[in-house]
């Protein structure tokens, strides 16, 4: 006669928890999608962004007539070169307080221009008072070529602090088919953050502050520029 087992594998697990539970431990938490925007899909409106300045949504490939421009990222939010004031473009979220884990992604990259034309591209991670980080990479290779800063008010001050090392962050431009390059940042518990981008030589830049333990808002900013700033899909998860 065939002996079944049906039912020993959840009781293990739930042994194994209550053991967990009794010895102090906690199982993992898991990190839950805070923000999903796709600039491809929709208006800045109806995407629940706020822009300030000169931004559009523009697909390369109709912009420069070429359909089969290599890397297209297909539709994106730009802020246009040569702008004389800065702008910004800002989506709020429920607000996440002293979350165990953070990590933000975003595509982010340049109209034109050469690979090392030093343009920059720039994202804020605030609370509700406008609060925060401010992270900074420039089409370069140096130890400026990546950066951080607080944010008092929406509002930061240079010199930014640099990477402790030489970053190539030279980037192609999406007319020349270089598309564009995924960032991210992380946070974990005691407040160690980590920026780094897809394809970068040297990095990431890490650094522990604590200052802001809680976020509602991410920013990406339009600074004043020779190039066009380009933004794609932009997500953020978070685990308590």
């Amino acid at each position: 006669m065939k002996t079944h087992h049906h039912g020993r594998k959840p009781l293990f697990l739930t042994t194994l928890a209550t053991g967990l539970i009794l010895l102090g431990g906690t199982p993992p938490a898991r990190a839950a999608e805070t923000l999903n925007s796709d600039f491809s899909k929709g208006t800045f409106e109806a995407l629940g962004w706020t822009p300030k300045g000169d931004w559009e949504i523009v697909d390369y490939a109709e912009k420069t007539k070429k359909p089969g421009l290599p890397n297209n990222p297909g539709p994106v939010a730009v802020f246009s070169a040569k702008n004389p004031a800065p702008g910004s473009l800002t989506k709020k979220f429920d607000t996440v307080s002293n979350p165990s884990s953070l990590t933000l992604t975003f595509d982010g990259g340049f109209g034109w221009g050469n690979k090392a034309h030093s343009q920059k591209l720039e994202v804020m991670l605030l609370d509700a008072e406008g609060n925060g980080y401010l992270f900074d990479c420039r089409r370069a290779n140096a130890n400026w070529a990546v950066n951080w800063g607080t944010v008092t008010g929406y509002n930061y001050e240079e010199p930014l602090t640099t990477a402790s090392a030489a970053i190539d962050a030279t980037q192609e431009s999406v007319v020349t088919g270089g598309g564009l390059r995924t960032f991210t940042i992380t946070r974990d518990a005691a407040g160690k953050w980590t920026f780094n981008g897809a394809g970068w030589t040297g990095g990431p830049l890490t650094f522990t502050d604590t200052t802001t333990p809680n976020f509602s808002q991410v920013v990406l900013v339009g600074t004043k520029n020779s190039d066009e700033l380009l933004f794609g899909k932009v997500k953020l998860e978070a685990a308590k």
